[in-house]
Order: structure tokens, then C-alpha cells, then sequence
């Protein structure tokens, strides 16, 4: 029996359409059996780890790194080969899946990996995601010489992970089909950035006080909604269906959402914001489950009527939210990771901006009021000022 020749090529460089095909067919022309293979794309940095076996051609490991030399050349990639000896997998190993996910602080994936270390766990596969104020990681963990039962070693990661503010969450059973789970985000505050809600107050004379009267300090959102409401009475519906199509979404969120999706996760929001900005919103991110408030409008006249019912609004709880959206996905509701705003100074995850020079043009213009523009910046949640 022939002696394996594995290699292992590994690289990075700027991201470009068509790399992975750049790289892969000289070592393919070439005789060479790619037999595992790992690509990525981090902030427009391509990286790739492949491990190619020459076992059954007559191609010399010179010749083999020539090869790749030339390649590196063609594609800017900074590209190296390796002598690679594989270890067998044991029969008798032990894996664990654990989420971890909360507000995102510096040292969570350094505390992490250190008990995971002292107690002999070993991450055998990691990714994470931090946008936002957001922290989600995954980690496959070997636990076959844990010096602890592995009830110890999840109570230990809680109680660690609990202290920084993230949850985790943790699968021992059938791991490599990972159980379908949801991230809730519950925002009370509002979607608009407090920079822009200044630049708001600076160019119309709207005072910090005049916001601060009409949603007091201990306000609510579901009063907070309710104010709004008001101040909106007698808009037309059409005037806020323009601002909803041009709400803009940051990158960061955008590239926090894809990559949840991408790690399988199902995507809902709550907020007592009015639904004609939320729903449009959830369009853009491909939100499954968006729970808002419905804002009252005149069939016929296409004005907002400002008599929001109250008691239906105080009826639709949180836990009302997490309970239908885990039936609707058939999971338990345990498998429902709910992220707050409370206690931020911004929104986690969500963030949007409001096109200003349009909003602006439409107060000059007189097509809304200042009652009007008040209760717009109480839509997307209480105003933070």
C-alpha cells in the first residue's frame, strides 16, 4: 500500500469573484485530490484551508509548490504548502455543540477557551459573528478528557458566561445536526440613532424639552406608542409610506442578519414601533417573525387616526411573541434567545437611519407639523435624545 502524501495549502488575500475556481483547477490539472476543503470570506478578506492528497499521481512536491507559487502569483494570495500527516479520528470521542450569545463586551472568547483549557475541553471548531453590540459563537468542544462531568463543565461555562452577560446554551445529543433555533430582539428604545434624532431638533427648533414633554423620562413604550399616535392624527398614510421605503439599514446589520441566517438561525423582532416602518423593515432584512404596533388610519380619508386601543397593545406580551414564534418553528420556547436594548445607550442588532434631508424638506415644506415630526420620532420606539 502506497505511503499517503497529504499537503495542506493555506492562504488569504483581497476577496474576488472566481478564487476558489483560480485555485482549485491547476491543483486538480495537475493530479492533485483535494480532500478537504475550508473558505472563507471575513470583511472582503478571502482565506482558504485546503488539504490535498497526491497519493495516486507522480507530481513531486517541488513541482506541487511551483504550482501554488504561480497561482499565488496570478491572484495576489499569499499562499503556502505544508507537510500534512493526518490523525485518525477516536472511535470513542465525545462532542458537545455550545452557543454563546449576548451583548458583545472585549474577553468573552479569551474567558471561554481558558476554562475550556484548564478543565482539558478542546475546541475542535469555532465561528463567531460581533456586530452591533451583538455576540453569537458556536463551538464544536471535545469533552472525551474533560477532567469534569460534563454537568460541571456546563454549569462552570454558565456561571462564567452569565458574569459578562452573555447566555449559554448547550446541545450534547446528535450534534452535528444542530437544533433549529431563534433570536428575538426586543428593542423599547427607539430604532433611530440619537445622532440623528440632534440633527433633527438642531435644523427644525424642536427643543429637547418639547420631546421630553411629550415622552417623559419613565415613559413606557407602549405610552410611548400611544403619544405618538396622537401627534400623528390626521397625517396622511402616504407621507409616512414614503419615509418607510427610504429607512436605510446600517451594514453592520445587514452583515450580522445574513451571517445568522447563514448559521442557520431564524430572525425576529418585537418593538412597540408602528407597523408601517417595522414591516418594511423586516422586508429589507428578511425578518421571519415581526411583532409591532398596528398605527390607526381612516380607510377612506388615508389619515392617521390617533386612538390607538391601549388595552389590546398592553394585552400582547413578550412572552406572548416568544410562544408563537417557537410553535410556528415547532422548538421549544427555551430555544428562543431573546436580546434587550435595556440599559443600552443603542439598539443591539437593529440599526437603521431615516433619510433626513427628506424629512427635513417635508417639514420646510410644511407637509407635516412639528406635533407631526414629535410623534414620527416616537414611532420606531421611545425617543433617546
Amino acid at each position: 500500500m502506497p505511503r499517503k502524501r497529504y499537503y495542506i495549502v493555506q492562504g488569504m488575500g483581497n476577496d474576488e469573484i472566481g478564487l476558489v475556481g483560480t485555485i482549485t483547477a491547476p491543483i486538480a490539472s495537475a493530479g492533485g485530490n483535494i480532500v478537504d476543503l475550508r473558505q472563507d470570506v471575513l470583511h472582503g478578506l478571502f482565506t482558504i484551508y485546503m488539504v490535498i492528497d497526491l497519493t495516486d499521481c507522480d507530481l513531486r512536491i517541488d513541482t506541487f509548490k511551483d504550482i501554488v507559487k504561480t497561482i499565488a502569483e496570478d491572484t495576489g494570495l499569499n499562499l503556502s504548502v505544508e507537510a500534512y500527516h493526518p490523525v485518525a479520528r477516536d472511535p470513542e470521542k465525545r462532542n458537545i455543540l455550545m452557543i454563546l450569545v449576548g451583548r458583545d463586551k472585549p474577553g468573552i472568547i479569551a474567558s471561554v477557551s481558558q476554562t475550556l483549557a484548564n478543565y482539558k475541553a478542546n475546541i475542535e471548531f469555532a465561528q463567531n459573528i460581533a456586530r452591533e453590540d451583538i455576540f453569537l459563537m458556536e463551538l464544536l468542544i471535545d469533552v472525551s478528557h474533560c477532567s469534569l462531568p460534563l454537568d460541571n463543565l456546563k454549569s462552570v461555562i454558565t456561571q462564567n458566561m452569565s458574569e459578562m452577560g452573555i447566555t449559554a446554551l448547550f446541545q450534547t445529543e446528535d450534534v452535528f445536526n444542530k437544533k433549529k433555533r431563534i433570536i428575538l430582539f426586543n428593542t423599547n428604545y427607539s430604532l433611530i440613532p440619537p445622532d440623528i434624532v440632534k440633527e433633527i431638533l438642531k435644523h427644525t427648533g424642536i427643543s429637547p424639552k418639547d420631546i421630553a414633554d411629550a415622552y417623559p423620562a419613565k415613559i413606557d413604550a407602549v405610552s410611548c406608542s400611544v403619544k405618538a399616535a396622537q401627534l400623528l392624527d390626521g397625517l396622511s398614510v402616504d407621507v409616512l409610506n414614503t419615509i418607510a421605503r427610504n429607512i436605510f439599514v446600517e451594514d453592520g446589520t445587514v452583515e450580522l442578519l445574513q451571517t445568522l441566517k447563514i448559521m442557520g438561525y431564524k430572525i425576529g423582532a418585537v418593538s412597540n414601533g408602528f407597523s408601517i416602518f417595522l414591516d418594511i423593515l423586516a422586508q429589507k432584512l428578511n425578518i421571519e417573525y415581526c411583532y409591532s404596533s398596528e398605527l390607526p388610519v381612516n380607510d377612506d380619508s388615508r389619515l392617521v387616526s390617533g386612538d390607538m386601543d391601549e388595552e389590546k397593545i398592553r394585552s400582547c406580551t413578550l412572552e406572548n411573541f416568544i410562544k408563537e414564534s417557537a410553535r410556528k418553528e415547532q422548538v421549544p420556547d427555551e430555544d428562543v434567545t431573546v436580546i434587550s436594548d435595556e440599559g443600552l445607550a443603542e439598539t443591539p442588532g437593529i440599526r437603521i437611519e431615516i433619510n433626513l434631508e427628506m424629512i427635513l424638506d417635508m417639514y420646510n415644506k410644511h407637509v407635516i407639523s412639528k406635533d407631526n415630526l414629535i410623534g414620527l420620532l416616537g414611532s420606531f420606539g421611545i425617543p433617546r435624545v
